[in-house]
């Protein structure tokens, strides 16, 4: 039995999207950079999973021939075949936390240090105000004996006063009655 075959340049694809192409034209123009489209699928979906699998990231944090510090970079692949890119580099980012954690810790123990002062002087403070309590409250109770003995002292000397004015009257009576005109 004899078959008919149709040239393929009379198949057509119909794509809701871009329209009629020639199925062989169609084929042609997806195989890019001499892959077959089978393989070019390969590149971006898992053949396992049919998952996308055309970017790959990668983390690394070791120190390049001669650094002392680690390097820590973020690296990108596009695609199976392709080289990794560095697309980041936290080493800075890193080295920079350090130094302000260094500079955080050195200021905190400053302020801690200041705080520690502040204590001090505020106890000594405290300290002073209690001494100059109980100097004042001496003084208080000084001038107050000193009152009530002045007081005392005053109270005598009213009492006294007039038997000691009547004596000195009586002494000038006397001494003007009997020395009268006469010399010793």
């Amino acid at each position: 039995m004899a078959r008919t075959r149709v040239p393929s340049e009379q198949l057509n694809f119909r794509s809701a999207n871009t329209g009629t192409h020639l199925l062989d034209t169609y084929l042609e123009d997806a195989e890019k950079g001499g892959l077959t489209l089978a393989q070019l699928m390969g590149k971006l979906f898992d053949d396992a999973t049919g998952d996308i699998d055309t970017f790959d990231f990668r983390y690394t944090n070791t120190p390049a021939d001669g650094e002392t510090p680690a390097s820590q970079i973020l690296e990108l692949r596009i695609g199976t075949d392709a080289d990794y890119q560095e697309i980041a580099s936290f080493t800075q980012l890193f080295t920079d936390l350090a130094s302000f954690k260094t500079t955080a810790l050195a200021d905190m123990e400053i302020k801690r240090q200041d705080a520690e002062d502040s204590k001090n002087a505020a106890l000594a403070s405290e300290l002073d105000a209690e001494t100059a309590q109980a100097a004042a409250e001496a003084a208080r109770d000084a001038a107050a004996l000193a009152r009530d003995n002045a007081q005392t002292y005053a109270n005598q000397a009213f009492q006294t006063t007039p038997t000691v004015i009547a004596q000195g009257i009586i002494l000038a009576q006397l001494h003007g009655d009997l020395f009268d005109g006469s010399t010793l």
